[in-house]
């Protein structure tokens, strides 16, 4: 890396130093054609090369989305976006960031790889919370992504499906991380990493993205191992999971739906409006729920995460994965389906069919009260039990996956509790970002925390000595003759659970 300068396959680059001079950084990477006119809403397609020596010293733009950070109000504005106004916003997007502490291009070291969450339709690998300088100070180089969203990413429509025959319909958006992923793997040595040893990750959104790529049939063998934070994606058969990917039909209904509300005639039509015009008016056609999301569309994905899992069709590498227990109470508007009342319980076990009076036994409410209190428990966070359940599946099926519970004491005057997101400050190692108040005890948790993913980024397993190399507490696979997690409170300890009744019949009945 002489200069700071590397050869990829499409040209030279030349990184600068980070804030940390001891790490390389590379901003603004295209892994990608710009998705625009004729490519809008097609595969991404291969980057052309270019003549002389590109810099790669300023941030690509982020994709296409409602503006994060304009309400200085929002909870949002000020925990991640504060300064998101300042950054370009773009339907070229496909670009991607590389921090790495290697030196001459032959270290060889782990890969991780980062998707970003917001729901499909919002997010940028540079937010605040995410330090990469720091974590590539682990010992591995560091890749975060941008990739297409909301309906430049994920618009299923018929006339899309007739112009392009045989090919995905309505998932370019995580096509776009497979084709990150595997330019990754093509060109990541040039950066001192080791493209046989690639970790993916992601919150919320992102970790939907990390379960599309374990699912599809056209992302295997790219990478090693996955961490799905907040959360594991089932389907249970009483609530609908927004996050998960839905039906083809469903799909193709709302960019129907989308087309004849914004009063679009063609496809032609479609792709010469602008995308930020585009995007605002979807957002005002449908407001605040996730319409464009991932689909099964048969080709990059045959079936439901949910339904792969089940059926083995995950590849066999090591998973970690967790929520964090206050997290529902802001996402609770997106949980649909649950009894309001009590006189609802009789149409409501209807859900659970031969388990009807099963359902019955466990929930004994006569009142309105009663009936609210029995749903605040475990068994209904569905962050909490999709992900004690996954681990129930993978481990029968042999599989070694580890789970955590995230429930830190968050500081400040709006008492938030352990909320979506609240981990990645924490298992980032970015604490030091945050305008919360933290303190030593919370700088500790951080250093075992993000220790934890370096470890599982490096081999696989959790398990290791902190960054300052002090051994960690133990951490066990789960495993249904010893149900173990790490809690991740004051400091990190692991648990033996049980497998509540509530929490078994849902599963159960689900599958």
């Amino acid at each position: 890396m002489r200069n700071r300068t590397v050869t990829i396959e499409s040209g030279e680059l030349q990184g600068i130093f980070g804030w940390d001079p001891r790490i390389l950084v590379f901003k603004g990477v295209p892994y990608a054609a710009p998705p625009v006119g004729d490519l809008r809403w097609r595969e991404p397609q291969p980057v052309k090369s270019w003549e002389g020596v590109r810099k790669a010293d300023q941030y690509g733009p982020m994709a296409v989305q409602p503006q994060p950070g304009e309400n200085p109000e929002d909870f949002w504005t000020r925990e991640l976006h504060p300064t998101a106004t300042e950054f370009e916003m773009s339907e070229d997007c496909l670009y991607l960031n590389i921090f790495t502490p290697a030196r001459t291009g032959e270290e060889k070291l782990p890969v991780f790889c980062y998707f970003h969450g917001g729901g499909y339709k919002g997010g940028y690998p540079y937010e605040v919370e995410f330090d990469w300088e720091h974590m590539a100070r682990k010992g591995m180089v560091c890749v975060a992504v941008t990739y297409r969203l909301g309906l430049m990413g994920f618009l299923a429509h018929p006339d899309l499906a007739a112009e392009q025959p045989g090919s995905p319909v309505g998932n370019y958006g995580v096509l776009d991380q497979l084709c990150a992923l595997k330019w990754v793997k093509r060109n990541i040595a040039a950066f001192g990493g080791n493209p046989d040893q690639i970790t993916i990750a992601g919150q919320s959104a992102g970790s939907g993205s990390v379960q599309c790529q374990l699912t599809s049939p056209m992302a295997k063998g790219v990478f090693e191992g996955a961490i799905i934070e907040s959360g594991m994606t089932i389907p249970f058969c009483d609530v609908e999971d927004p996050l998960s990917p839905i039906p083809l039909e469903k799909a193709l209904h709302n960019g129907v739906e989308l087309f004849k509300k914004a009063g679009i005639e063609s496809l032609e039509e479609a792709r010469k409006i602008p995308a930020k015009e585009l995007t605002s008016v979807s957002e005002k056609i449908f407001g605040r729920f996730i319409r464009f999301q991932p689909v099964v569309d048969g080709i990059f994905l045959k079936e439901t995460f949910f339904e792969a899992m089940k059926h083995g069709n995950w590849p066999d590498v090591p998973i970690m994965t967790g929520y964090n227990v206050g997290e529902l109470e802001m996402f609770r508007h997106y949980v649909t389906g649950l009894p309001t009342a009590a006189s609802e319980l009789p149409e409501f076990a209807e859900k659970y069919g031969a388990d009807k009076e099963k359902f019955l036994s466990l929930c004994t409410a006569k009142t309105d009260e009663e009936l609210h209190e029995f749903l605040q428990g475990d068994a209904w966070n569905n962050m909490k039990v999709s992900a004690r359940i996954g681990g129930e599946i993978l481990a029968e099926m042999g599989r070694k996956v580890y789970l955590y519970q995230f429930d830190a004491d968050i500081p400040g005057e709006d008492h938030p509790g352990s909320f979506h997101g609240a981990e990645l400050w924490f298992a980032y190692d970015s604490l030091a970002r945050s305008w919360r108040p933290f303190t030593g005890k919370h700088y500790d948790l951080a250093r075992q925390i993000s220790s934890y993913w370096a470890n599982f980024i490096r081999t696989g397993d959790p398990n290791g000595n902190d960054s300052f190399g002090e051994p960690l507490p133990a951490w066990s696979a789960y495993s249904a003759d010893s149900r173990r997690i790490m809690y991740f409170e004051e400091g990190s300890v692991e648990k033996e659970v049980v497998l509540e009744p509530a929490m078994e019949l849902r599963w159960k009945a689900s599958m």
